[in-house]
């Protein structure tokens, strides 16, 4: 057996020195070890730039492969609907990929005006809105309508207007 030797760090009976720097030096490359295995795992796990949850409508007529005709699910007569039943009009902003951003609008009532290039609605509630018009549309004054659009500053855009059963 090898003779001991006492000093101010702890001795092994084989005369090696464990002291703080033999500790420090441990606990710095375990340091290491896990700062490059969190690395590795974020690196095969990351799969990169994440698509907006909430997209946003797509253009005007490109509906996905395999949807019916008509307004997008969640917008059939009298609206979007939600808490208290079917809204009559309302304002929302959607993730775009071009733009960064697009408040969408939507609004059910009767049109008051209608010119080739506009068609003024008016809710229940009494709220009435004028959205420009890109593609003619079949609809009357005193028509029942459900719009949905877009806003561009102050300038509302009919993306569609649906003619509402009675």
């Amino acid at each position: 057996m090898a003779p001991s030797i006492t000093t101010d760090t702890h001795t092994t009976t084989s005369g090696t020195t464990n002291g703080w720097r033999t500790t420090l030096a441990a606990a710095g490359v375990a340091l290491v070890i896990g700062g490059l295995g969190g690395a590795a795992i974020y690196a095969a796990t990351d799969s990169g730039p994440q698509p907006a949850a909430f997209p946003g409508p797509p253009p005007a007529g490109e509906m996905p492969e395999g949807m019916p005709p008509g307004p997008p699910p969640g917008f059939g007569p009298g609206g979007p609907g939600g808490p208290g039943g079917p809204g009559v009009h309302g304002e929302f902003v959607t993730g775009d990929a071009d733009s960064g951003f697009t408040t969408v609008l939507t609004q059910t009532g009767a049109v008051t005006e209608l010119t080739p290039t506009s068609i003024t609605v008016r809710s229940a509630d009494g709220y009435t809105q004028t959205y420009t018009l890109h593609d003619s549309t079949s609809v009357a004054v005193d028509d029942q309508v459900q719009v949905r659009g877009v806003r561009d500053g102050d300038t509302a855009q009919a993306t569609s207007v649906i003619p509402q059963t009675r």
